[in-house]
C-alpha cells in the first residue's frame, strides 16, 4: 500500500508540474527574455541536470547532505509570492539558496529590479553567471557562499530576502537567521514551510501557494530591531 501511494503521490506531482508550466506559458510566453532564458538553462544542464550535480558537488560542501536537497520555486508563483509582499521599484531581491539561478535572473526580468542569488554549489554559481552574462544583464550577480557563513557586506544592499529552506535542518537555520538578525530594520524576509524564530523579526501573514510539490505555506517577515 506504501508504494502505491508513493505513486499516486509522484503521478499527482507530475500534473503539478504540467500544469503550473502551461500557466507560465500562457503568462510569460509573451516575453522573449522567457525564451531565450529557458533555453540557455535547458542547454547548460542537458548533459548534467541539477539534481546530479546537487549529489556530485555536494559531497564536497561543508554542510549536510540533508541541506541540499534540490527543489526550484516556479516563475509564477514567486512572481506571486513578490506581488503579495508589495515589491517595489527600489526594491533589491535576494534569494539565499539560489540553485540555477532561475528566480534570481527571472526577478530582475520580470520587476526590473537588482539580483542577488547566494549559493553553495559551484557549478550553479559559473553557469549562472555565463547565462547572466549571455542575457546581457547588469544588475544580477552570483555569490558562490555558504548561507550559514554570508556576510552583511555580501547581501547587506538586498531589500527583500527569499529562503526556499523547506528541507533544511533547524541547526543550519538557526545559524542563517544569526546571520539575517545583522540586516537593517525593515527588510523583507520569505520563507517556507516554517517561520523563522527570532525576537528581531516579526511574522506579518501567512499564505498558501502552488509550488511543483504541491501547496506550500509561505511565511512574510519584517526586520523590526
Amino acid at each position: 500500500m506504501k508504494f502505491l501511494y508513493l505513486v499516486f503521490i509522484g503521478i499527482i506531482n507530475i500534473f503539478y508540474s504540467l500544469g503550473l508550466s502551461l500557466i507560465e506559458l500562457v503568462t510569460f510566453g509573451k516575453y522573449f527574455w522567457w525564451w531565450k532564458l529557458h533555453g540557455l538553462l535547458f542547454f547548460s544542464y542537458l548533459s548534467d541536470g541539477p539534481y546530479l550535480i546537487t549529489k556530485q558537488e555536494g559531497k564536497r560542501a561543508p554542510v549536510l547532505a540533508q541541506n541540499l536537497i534540490y527543489g526550484e520555486t516556479p516563475c509564477l508563483t514567486i512572481k506571486k509570492i513578490l506581488e503579495e509582499a508589495n515589491i517595489q521599484p527600489t526594491d533589491h531581491f535576494v534569494d539565499l539558496g539560489c540553485g540555477r539561478g532561475l528566480i534570481t535572473i527571472f526577478v530582475n526580468l520580470y520587476f526590473q529590479i537588482p539580483t542577488t542569488g547566494v549559493e553553495i554549489i559551484p557549478t550553479f554559481i559559473r553557469r549562472a553567471q555565463v547565462i547572466s552574462k549571455t542575457l546581457g544583464l547588469t544588475k544580477v550577480r552570483f555569490i558562490k557562499e555558504n548561507l550559514s557563513w554570508v556576510t552583511l557586506e555580501q547581501v547587506g544592499r538586498g531589500t527583500i530576502f527569499y529562503l526556499a529552506g523547506t528541507t533544511f535542518q533547524e541547526e543550519l537555520l538557526a545559524k542563517i537567521t544569526n546571520r539575517l538578525e545583522l540586516l537593517p530594520v525593515g527588510i523583507k524576509l520569505i520563507t517556507l514551510s516554517d517561520s523563522i524564530i527570532s525576537p528581531h523579526f516579526k511574522l506579518i501573514k501567512v499564505s498558501e501557494y502552488y509550488f511543483s510539490w504541491g501547496k506550500t505555506e509561505v511565511y512574510f517577515h519584517e526586520k523590526v530591531s
